[in-house]
């Protein structure tokens, strides 16, 4: 009898102690997180949702049924979130390699943070005897600076490039570009002709993003040109007594602005970068791309890709481009 007793007793000091566990769950539920969880208006459950806003970056879900990693020829690679820094995939990436034409990105921005927008510059001597590209110019023509900068990224003008440091004077320009990439703490990158031609202008993936990070930022009006299919430009020269203006046609020669195919496959977007070619530097790339995300009310994502030193740099991106599109979900 006693032991029924003792059986009984101890059920109902279990019965209490849940209640009371309960009842404190409850309470504190009811008259303190309630209470407490609405922050700016927004209820607790939104908090903590996994959409992002200006305030927040949610960074995108991997999908391990995607294992390998994207095979490329780049010897360097870099695939990231330009907003969250977020990297998707690397190949050396503080691999230092000559550059070629994406050189001109900082010359633009040089000439940008240096030249009113309708500043004339002379097509000089020393500019037309500049090599690597087709000569479209007279010379002693005089286009404004805006126009160079359309010459120099859609159409990779090296004369244009030179004719915009000799504006200021050679030797301070690409000094400025050395200047800018120290303040942008591109620590291994360095410049010595404006152009891209010298195998001595060398950067890294590492470094060359956060020149697209401030591009993208400060001078995205940069990205709106390299972009651009077609175009025109103007200059004026002196034939005898007369000057003369002469219309220049430019079809950009990076085949990402004329929308190839794959783009509209996986739903991304070009929204701009440079394409450069030595035969030291090899091909290679720069540009940022607008991937979109499949929750809803959320912008795309700015996406940045960059091979160095490369036999295919288009294969490249569009490998790295759909790898992306299989292997996270944004």
């Amino acid at each position: 009898m006693d032991s029924w007793k003792k059986i009984i007793k101890i059920i109902l000091i279990v019965i209490v102690g849940v209640g009371i566990g309960f009842g404190g769950s409850w309470f504190y539920a009811r008259f303190f997180i309630n209470n407490d969880s609405r922050l700016n208006g927004h209820s607790f459950s939104v908090q903590y949702t996994a959409r992002s806003n200006l305030s927040a970056i949610t960074y995108p879900f991997r999908n391990w049924d995607v294992r390998n990693d994207p095979s490329i020829n780049a010897e360097g690679a870099l695939l990231a979130d330009l907003d969250s820094d977020f990297i998707f995939y690397q190949k050396q990436p503080n691999l230092r390699r000559p550059i070629a034409s994406l050189t001109k990105l900082m010359t633009a921005v040089v000439a940008e943070n240096n030249f009113s927008p309708d500043e004339e510059v002379i097509i000089s001597e020393k500019a037309l005897n500049i090599d690597g590209d087709l000569n479209i110019f007279y010379q002693d023509e005089r286009l404004k600076v805006n126009d160079l900068i359309k010459a120099l990224l859609m159409i990779s003008s090296n004369k244009a490039a030179q004719a915009l440091a000799l504006h200021m004077g050679e030797e301070k320009f690409v000094g400025l570009m050395n200047e800018m990439a120290k303040e942008l703490e591109m620590t291994q990158t360095t410049f010595v002709e404006p152009s891209g031609l010298s195998f001595l202008n060398q950067s890294t993936p590492s470094d060359l993003k956060k020149l697209l990070r401030y591009i993208v930022d400060e001078h995205p009006n940069l990205l709106i040109i390299s972009k651009t299919a077609q175009d025109k430009i103007t200059g004026i020269y002196n034939k005898g007594q007369k000057s003369i203006a002469v219309e220049h046609n430019l079809s950009n020669i990076n085949l990402l602005s004329h929308n190839p195919d794959f783009l509209n496959e996986i739903n991304v977007i070009y929204a701009g970068g440079k394409t450069g070619f030595t035969d030291e530097a090899w091909q290679t790339f720069c540009g940022v791309f607008l991937v979109p995300s499949q929750r809803s009310n959320e912008p795309p994502r700015r996406v940045l890709v960059v091979v160095l030193r490369t036999s295919d740099r288009y294969n490249d991106i569009e490998t790295l481009l759909r790898w992306l599109n299989k292997a996270y979900v944004f």
